[in-house]
């Protein structure tokens, strides 16, 4: 009676096993559909000298090691720029949640610090259904510089830039109209000035990529200044991006870029520059 009782529970397990499972393998699986962003549109916060759409994760912290030359026209004697001196500019940006940064630099020339807020209206999603990556940024730019006679207002600049980007598989491409304002330009210069920031990046593979950077002035400009260009190679070493690159202007940030460049490119009047980015968690 026993080995009875126990072979009709096993035949009942055995039943309901089979019939479980037959039941489950009617039932089609479907993955679970998620629409995250697309990653990398840009390797990092700044291209060469102009602002991308990338922004910081929540939490993180981004630092950045900017250094551009003197013209390489000045040949072995100063060997091609690097006896010049550099215009630095070291700054730190924190992620206060996936979509707004705060950030702060200093660069070398006229000892100007800027503040600066980066925001993403829009994302490009992997599925499509947001086909663009849209920012804003709004940056301010105070010249420290001794001895100058200055009230602080007069030391103040800004700037607005909205910034629409896409990737296409490998390669991507950023439009970025701007203003800028001065309050108190040099005598000839322009208070107010427009230019569009015109970006690419393409992937050669997971650790190279090549990018370039073209932002003319639109209407008025400052006398003697010209559009600036430059082309750079990016590396990504796994903790650093690493960016190499020649171009016209020494300036860094938008506004003293579309109000300083005096130099052409195709001129040979380019300059040999390098930045370093590394993002920490916090």
């Amino acid at each position: 009676m026993k080995q009875l009782l126990l072979s009709g529970i096993l035949l009942c397990f055995i039943l309901v096993t089979a019939t479980t499972e037959y039941c489950e393998a009617q039932i089609p699986r479907e993955r679970v559909q998620t629409d995250e962003p697309v990653s990398d549109i840009f390797w990092a916060n700044s291209n060469i000298g102009v602002s991308t759409v990338r922004n910081l994760s929540a939490g993180n912290l981004n630092s950045t090691i900017a250094h551009v030359f003197g013209p390489v026209t000045g040949g072995i004697d100063r060997f091609y720029g690097l006896d010049d001196g550099a215009n630095t500019r070291l700054g730190l940006d924190y992620g206060l949640t996936d979509r707004f940064s705060l950030g702060i630099g200093r660069m070398t020339f006229n000892k100007v610090v800027d503040l600066r807020s980066k925001y993403n209206i829009y994302r490009q999603s992997e599925s499509g259904s947001t086909p663009l990556d849209l920012a804003v940024k709004f940056s301010t730019g105070i010249t420290t510089l001794s001895g100058v006679g200055l009230e602080f207002s007069d030391r103040l600049s800004y700037l607005v830039s909205v910034m629409a980007a896409k990737k296409f598989n490998r390669f991507s491409l950023q439009l970025a109209p701007m203003a800028a304002h001065f309050n108190n330009p040099s005598p000839g210069n322009q208070s107010q000035l427009y230019g569009i920031g015109i970006l690419t990046n393409y992937e050669l593979n997971e650790r190279f990529s090549i990018s370039t950077e073209y932002l003319p002035v639109l209407g008025k400009r400052n006398n003697g200044t010209h559009n600036t260009l430059g082309a750079a190679i990016n590396i990504n070493t796994g903790g650093h991006i690493f960016q190499m690159f020649f171009t016209t202007s020494q300036w860094h940030g938008e506004q003293f870029i579309m109000a300083n460049n005096r130099d052409r490119f195709f001129d040979g009047d380019f300059r040999f520059g390098f930045n370093i980015h590394r993002v920490f968690g916090l």
